[in-house]
């Protein structure tokens, strides 16, 4: 008994991994590139590339309702049924930000997993500072904690009076869609 059980469980595992090698994770890009588009989002002159279990993307250009708006240096997108990530490295925003942020961001994350349905997190470090946001799908709200740097406190306290300054020294943000 206890092999058949062992027996199931190796070809299940075996089974979930080859959809996921298999998957056409090129197109299913494509086709979130195409819902991105009618929200204004632009991807452009991204380099892609399959690596069985992750989807690679290297020096895309973003832009944001025909403005451009960022670079990012690699973007990695994991899709697990049960775990699905898109990872960022070196992102610079455009100069049309400066006034409100500062432009380099080292990396960024954001989270979904089956284990949390209703969330999405996301968190983020750069010039800034160190960045924690919470989205929850059922309330459609937005949830976000800055750790702010020097820099930021320094120069663009405009965008950190949009903050409710907490007694830890950190800053929160809410909204709801």
């Amino acid at each position: 008994m206890v092999k058949k059980i062992i027996l199931f469980l190796t070809y299940s595992l075996f089974f979930v991994l080859a959809l996921i090698y298999f998957t056409p994770k090129v197109s299913l890009y494509y086709l979130l590139e195409q819902q991105m588009q009618s929200k204004g989002i632009v991807v452009s002159s991204e380099d892609i590339q399959d690596y069985g279990f992750y989807l690679g993307l290297k020096d895309a250009d973003i832009s944001m309702e025909s403005i451009e708006s960022a670079q990012v240096a690699k973007i990695e997108m994991n899709l697990f049924v049960f775990y699905n990530s898109i990872s960022f490295d070196e992102i610079t925003l455009s100069d049309t930000f400066k006034y409100f942020t500062p432009l380099h961001v080292e990396s960024g994350n954001i989270v979904y997993s089956i284990l949390n349905p209703l969330n999405i997190t996301a968190h983020a470090t750069g010039e800034f500072g160190e960045l924690d946001a919470y989205f929850d799908l059922l309330e459609m709200s937005m949830h976000v904690n800055l750790k702010p740097s020097q820099m930021m406190l320094k120069n663009h306290k405009a965008t950190l009076n949009n903050f409710k300054k907490n007694e830890n020294g950190e800053f929160t943000y809410d909204q709801t869609f």
